[in-house]
């Protein structure tokens, strides 16, 4: 009997759809239609799981009360925009391919010279893009440039342009010690014809996991140089500690002899740095929950990978799990940093964004947005707007803004006041996402 009545009611929702609004008739019945009768036609519809996943879905939107998406934030509108980047991919017989598995982020890096914005992909592809798409993306037109590093077999960690010359920092996968790699610069007179890159810089130890690489112009003690992050992998994290090693630590290699110092040390995988007013911030990947923005000082220790605010992922490779448990009764790290001699992070993000790059915000974007810094995620497909205090020792605030993609750079375009989103793509058997620029830019300055 009960069915025969569902059944009615399905046949007269129906009519009523083909005669009257369905918004009216969605309304109405929601209004009279018993709690009882209204589960059973939804369970009917979709099924007892997808209606499990609906409430789930109303529970988060609850937990995310004033989250808005873009084009709005807090108090500005953003426009964003993305273009379409086909050329960039993964070649299936290169180191990084086969390592990688069949599953590949198609990652690149973004910078600009003149009137151009350069691309550099994981594998050393360069690209030269006229600045005049971010106004008509009908202009849009990259043309692929020559160059002797494509040919190594590399995966690219960051790029950098000082002046005229461009700066490559990649991973190179070594003969000697299988899965084993060094950290490497590279730099190269700017030619649109083609880029003749020599070694700036090569590491003599090598390591598995090549995860960082960032770089930064930086003067050190009346001296110029490049800062350079590297990182460690879980197995080999005593590094971090170890003053004998490179990994794990920021460096300061010196332009007249390329030689490096240790900067600062106890660092996990620091992905993004940058220097404001002579204030160095990393942003750095902790373990679950633990990822973290520095204010960088040299001869300093950040604790890792003895402190941390984060804890081991225990999916059997980075940790051991605790028998019979999720996890243990005790943390795995120390719970402060400097009760032990090492120094606080600003902020921890508890739990992890993936974060990366940070920059800072030119005041001309927004009067909303002034002294702000824009921090990217790769997990947590989002940028944080953040406001730090006047000496960089708390953040004030944070504000989530989600753009849906993973961020790996970001670049600011002064001549069209716009920020530049380097968006990865994907490509697998499960995934195929293509990568892609996003253009941010404020409403009103359009």
């Amino acid at each position: 009997m009960k069915k025969i009545f569902i059944i009615l009611i399905i046949l007269l929702i129906s009519f009523f759809i083909f005669f009257f609004n369905i918004e009216a008739v969605r309304s109405t019945a929601k209004k009279y239609l018993p709690t009882e009768t209204k589960t059973l036609v939804k369970k009917l519809f979709f099924g007892e799981e997808r209606i499990k996943e609906f409430e789930k879905l109303a529970i988060y939107g609850l937990m995310n009360y004033n989250q808005v998406l873009l084009p709005k934030t807090q108090f500005i509108n953003i426009n964003f925009r993305n273009v379409l980047l086909d050329k960039l991919s993964i070649e299936q017989d290169s180191s990084y391919g086969k390592l990688a598995n069949q599953s590949l982020s198609i990652k690149f890096f973004i910078e600009q010279f003149n009137d151009d914005v350069v691309i550099v992909d994981v594998l050393g592809k360069i690209f030269f893009i006229n600045k005049k798409f971010i106004s008509d993306i009908k202009d849009f037109n990259s043309v692929q440039v020559r160059s002797n590093l494509y040919s190594q077999d590399i995966k690219v960690n960051d790029v950098l342009i000082l002046n005229n010359e461009i700066y490559i920092s990649y991973a190179e996968f070594g003969t000697e010690a299988k899965d084993c790699k060094t950290i490497n610069i590279s730099k190269a007179k700017i030619s649109k014809n083609k880029l003749d890159f020599e070694i700036f810089f090569k590491s003599r130890e090598c390591h598995p996991g090549v995860k960082a690489g960032r770089m930064v112009f930086y003067n050190h003690e009346g001296k110029d140089g490049l800062l350079l992050t590297t990182g460690t992998n879980y197995k080999q994290r005593n590094l971090a500690q170890d003053d004998n090693s490179l990994w794990g630590k920021i460096l300061f290699i010196d332009f007249e002899t390329n030689n490096y110092i240790i900067f600062s040390k106890g660092h996990r995988v620091p992905q993004g740095l940058t220097v404001e007013n002579n204030f160095i911030l990393s942003a750095e990947h902790g373990p679950r929950g633990g990822d973290e923005i520095n204010l960088i000082e040299f001869g300093q220790n950040y604790g890792w990978p003895i402190s941390s605010y984060g804890e081991p992922y225990f999916n059997g490779v980075r940790a051991k799990r605790p028998k019979g448990k999720k996890y243990s009764d005790m943390p795995h790290y120390l719970k402060n940093h400097i009760d032990h001699g090492f120094i606080e992070p600003i902020y921890s993000f508890v739990p992890s964004i993936a974060i990366n790059q940070i920059i800072k915000v030119p005041d001309n974007f927004s009067n909303h947005w002034k002294n702000n810094f824009l921090v990217t995620s790769l997990g947590g497909r989002q940028i944080q707007r953040i406001l730090f205090d006047k000496n960089f020792t708390k953040l004030i605030f944070n504000e989530k803004i989600y753009i849906g993609s993973r961020i790996r750079d970001i670049c600011y375009i002064k001549e069209f006041n716009v920020f530049l989103l380097a968006l990865e793509g994907h490509s697998g058997p499960e995934k195929n996402q293509i990568p892609s620029i996003g253009i941010l830019s404020n409403i009103l300055n359009n």
